[in-house]
């Protein structure tokens, strides 16, 4: 019951942090693909990248391998912390604001 309103209440902030999500994995994908084309030789293997990376799972299957490449591969992972991390702030604190109203 309390989540269930806690995620109405916060669905536009939610919303939001999905959309940002989105938005970084096809920009990095596009960054990405434009600077190690052999690497990842279709665009979709560079969300693929983009969406691991991301995530920060890390699978290994593809990877950057010039310089270049790295250096965006430790700043998505990085920022990938920060954009996964921000929806459970966001659920965290309207959970606590719904404990607080009963």
């Amino acid at each position: 019951q309390i989540l269930t309103n806690v995620l109405k209440k916060q669905k536009d902030s939610l919303i939001i942090v999905g959309v940002l999500a989105l938005g970084y994995i096809f920009v990095s994908a596009l960054v990405i693909f434009n600077v190690e084309p052999s690497t990842f030789p279709t665009f979709f293997d560079a969300l693929y990248w983009a969406t691991i990376s991301l995530t920060t799972v890390g699978y290994g299957d593809i990877y950057a391998i010039s310089t270049t490449g790295k250096i965006i591969t430790m700043i998505s992972s990085f920022l990938g912390i920060a954009i996964v991390a921000l929806p459970a702030g966001i659920i965290t604190a309207g959970y606590m604001k719904e404990i607080k109203e009963l």
